[in-house]
């Protein structure tokens, strides 16, 4: 009886290397992928809708730039009579006129150039915003998935930690162990149970984090499926500075928006001269009838826009002021994030050449010396939470791994 007692217990700690839980909620409903999920983000997220208006604003803009100014058309109706002749009667009189504005061509053209450098300010603006809706998807997506990681880390603790509990009381009813180690155990399948509760509070905050951005697309039954598979990759860290530099969507951005700045300053200075506006009339009074044709003109005598020709060059400035501390800001936090990267890179590598197969032998050992009877209750709950604790750090080194990369393509505006 004693032997098959403690056969018992071998089999119990066996079992203990495996989940104790199915979550049936996770077998049903779809199943989405990361490529999934970003492309459900990019069509869904409620700022995307404004970048997109912000975008038909500007080619709103180009068409009114390109558009002529209409024709005026007035017309005057009225009654009079001859001064000269006695007992005239009053007669029907009227007077029509028509102008057509002849706007400078210089100025419909800087105008309209104008309004085409905003329609590439408002595109790369765009770009820029999908860069860091997917670097948020892709922190997002990685902090469910390790939430979802920690979470069945936690079932096979709860598992091994009732394996144990049985153990314990087996060893306790035959005499191997005092009472003690029986409560050891109980206490550690309560603090087990407390650490799953709240890995199950962290998967679901995530997984809300992670619909906020999606707009509230994923169902309570859907959930996202995939895998740790960061890119290893050693980047050259002055070729991903030369090509962000040089194609990323704030420097292209910066570089229209100077554009369009110094074309509202030559829109501004053409502005300067003046319009013309054809005129011309057609009349019937009592005693004739007229025809006319002439031209009118505002004449800049005493304003000629030089508050605005003055603005217009602070924005060129201002422009190209942004421009350089776009780069410069951009160098360092591509810098920085590849220093990230190459970090997380490291710390991975570690738990992959050794330290996860240390921690599990020194678990194996524990578990012999426990079945043996050479060590205690005691000593295996240390070596179960030194092994846990180490696959908890593993996982989270993956993490910091998928975040560093995307934060990187956010930076660089795309990794080669």
């Amino acid at each position: 009886m004693f032997t098959y007692r403690r056969a018992g217990m071998f089999v119990f700690a066996l079992l203990s290397f495996f989940p104790a839980l199915v979550w049936g909620a996770e077998q049903n409903g779809r199943r989405y992928s990361l490529e999934e999920i970003l492309t459900i983000a990019e069509e869904r997220n409620p700022s995307v809708a404004i970048f997109r208006a912000n975008l038909e604003a500007a080619r709103g803009a180009l068409t009114a730039a390109r558009a002529y100014p209409n024709p005026d058309f007035g017309i005057d109706l009225g009654r009079g009579k001859a001064r000269t002749e006695a007992g005239a009667g009053y007669e029907r009189e009227y007077q029509f006129e028509v102008g057509l504005p002849l706007e400078w061509p210089g100025k419909r053209l800087s105008r309209r150039k104008t309004a085409e450098a905003q329609i590439g300010v408002s595109e790369q603006e765009s770009d820029d915003f999908r860069w860091a809706l997917r670097a948020q998807v892709k922190e997002a997506f990685f902090d469910l998935l390790f939430s979802k990681r920690m979470r069945e880390v936690s079932q096979e603790n709860v598992g091994t930690a009732e394996a144990l509990l049985s153990a314990a009381r087996l060893r306790v009813e035959s005499g191997e162990a005092p009472a003690l180690e029986w409560i050891k155990a109980q206490v550690e399948l309560g603090r087990e149970n407390k650490e799953l509760r709240r890995a199950e509070n962290r998967a679901a905050v995530t997984k809300t984090g992670l619909n906020a951005l999606l707009a509230g697309a994923l169902n309570p039954d859907e959930d996202i499926t995939g895998d740790f598979s960061g890119t290893r990759r050693d980047f050259d860290l002055p070729s991903l500075i030369e090509e962000a530099t040089a194609r990323h969507p704030q420097i292209l951005r910066q570089k229209r928006a100077i554009e369009a700045a110094a074309l509202t300053g030559l829109r501004e200075w053409q502005s300067r001269i003046p319009d013309l506006t054809l005129r011309g009339g057609f009349g019937e009074e009592i005693d004739k009838r007229s025809y006319s044709v002439g031209l009118s003109l505002t004449f800049p005598l005493f304003y000629q826009r030089q508050g605005e020709i003055a603005a217009a060059r602070a924005g060129a400035a201002k422009a190209s002021a942004e421009l350089e501390k776009s780069r410069v800001e951009l160098v360092r936090l591509i810098t920085q994030e590849h220093q990230n990267y190459q970090s997380a890179l490291d710390q991975l590598k570690i738990f992959e050449e050794g330290l996860l197969q240390q921690a599990d032998e020194v678990l194996q050992i524990a578990r012999v010396s426990y079945q043996q009877e050479e060590s205690n209750l005691l000593e295996l709950l240390d070596a179960q939470r030194v092994r846990r604790d180490t696959i908890t750090a593993y996982y989270a080194a993956q993490l910091e791994l998928e975040t560093a990369l995307a934060r990187l393509e956010r930076a660089t505006g795309g990794l080669p």
